[in-house]
């Protein structure tokens, strides 16, 4: 993930203060949801991971590829 992908993330984030702002950056906000912020994180790498799993097997056996995207769900 690169830092564009985390400051989208972060836009997408509720704040504990409805009203409080974000900087501009993306970098700060006192008033983030960690635990939200995390869990989006953590979604977003397992998502980008999965498609370059599924990528590598598919330069490996594009049989094998069709199958796994098959049983664990298209990206």
């Amino acid at each position: 993930m690169n830092e564009q992908d985390i400051k989208q993330i972060l836009f997408t984030c509720k704040s504990q203060e409805p009203d409080a702002e974000v900087d501009p950056k993306g970098v700060y906000c006192d008033n983030l949801d960690v635990i939200e912020f995390g869990q989006k994180i953590a979604l977003a790498a397992a998502r980008k991971e999965r498609a370059e799993c599924l990528r590598f097997v598919k330069s490996l056996n594009y049989i094998v590829a069709g199958a796994l995207a098959e049983k664990r769900g298209a990206i």
